[in-house]
């Protein structure tokens, strides 16, 4: 897993990264075909419009590789939407006097020469540590206001032009300190795909927004209940109707009633806790023959910013401690 730490304004961020990717990596972006080349032009057009900011991050990015601003748009925003995505595991919970999240991360064992842990931190937004298989998006993190948020592929019945899950994840945490917030924004959003999003925040709120295409619903915490979860399908009837099925294979409905049954067990929710229940065979996937499975998982208590992560398959003694958003505040703010 590489380790960027990216700070500035955004456009400065992306030619920093470029750069060292292309002079240290050889780094070349991929070939996409035609198909994917107009969907991610249209969407390009989509997150002009949606977060303006994170466009000077890709020019500045592309003219690092020394190619177009274009063709990276094209090829971050079609990513996800025409091949296999994440099939995750995440929960959040919620204590008397803090909030536990913790996520796995499935995919093919291949994406894990591209992940990143990192440590992002633009210009007049907010500082956070994120997870990512590729660059520029990001896939979970929490920011440091406490807010944390994960996403989970959905098989959805229908794609569109539009803003994919990486760029979702990234503007929530560079601009929301609150899950109310962070639904206003997922909200608002022309999305490309089907995917749930979790979000908690430090002061106890947690829900899930289950979206689409063709609209999106909240679930949220019940007033007496102290978790809520997501793996791969739509939980709420108002968006069933959007939501293909298709992966048994995945184990996403064992996995959710094992993470279910797990979570309803625990009195009080630690990291170690989470770390366990995260590396349980009923939760952690290991599809030898598809050559899928847990790839990182992060566990973290958002009242005390601490954050522990795996960088492979978890086991309750693999996870170290992310210290990089503590040493970027004391720096900032000292």
């Amino acid at each position: 897993m590489y380790h960027p730490r990216l700070y500035g304004a955004f456009y400065e961020m992306g030619l920093r990264y470029g750069k060292l990717l292309y002079e240290k990596a050889n780094f070349v972006l991929p070939e996409i075909n035609q198909q994917k080349r107009e969907f991610g032009l249209e969407s390009y057009r989509e997150l002009k419009a949606f977060y303006p900011e994170v466009i000077d991050e890709i020019t500045g990015f592309a003219e690092g590789i020394r190619d177009r601003p274009e063709n990276v748009g094209a090829f971050l925003l079609s990513l996800g939407v025409f091949e296999t995505s994440g099939q995750c595991s995440v929960f959040a919970f919620k204590n008397e006097d803090s909030v536990i999240f913790g996520r796995n991360y499935d995919m093919l064992f291949d994406f894990k020469k591209f992940t990143e842990g990192s440590l992002i931190a633009p210009k007049d937004k907010y500082a956070y540590i994120s997870q990512s298989d590729v660059f520029i998006g990001r896939s979970d993190g929490i920011n440091e206001k406490g807010l944390s948020i994960a996403m989970s592929f959905v098989n959805g019945t229908r794609i569109q032009p539009g803003i994919g899950f990486h760029f979702m994840v990234r503007k929530v945490l560079e601009d929301c300190g609150t899950v109310q917030e962070a639904i206003n924004v997922l909200q608002s959003a022309t999305v490309a795909t089907a995917n749930n999003f979790l979000i908690a925040d430090c002061t106890g709120e947690i829900a899930v927004v289950e979206s689409a295409p063709q609209g999106s619903v909240v679930r949220r915490l019940g007033a007496s209940d102290r978790h809520v979860h997501i793996t791969n399908q739509f939980i709420t009837l108002e968006m069933k109707s959007f939501d293909r099925g298709g992966v048994t294979w995945s184990k996403s409905a064992e996995r959710y009633q094992g993470l279910g049954n797990r979570l309803a067990s625990v009195g009080n929710m630690d990291l170690e806790k989470a770390k366990e229940i995260l590396s349980d065979k009923c939760v952690c996937l290991n599809l030898r023959k598809e050559r899928f499975g847990t790839i990182w998982s992060v566990v973290a208590n958002l009242s005390e910013l601490k954050i522990e992560r795996a960088e492979t398959k978890p086991s309750p003694t693999n996870y170290k401690p992310e210290t990089r958003l503590d040493w970027w505040l004391k720096k900032r703010d000292g």
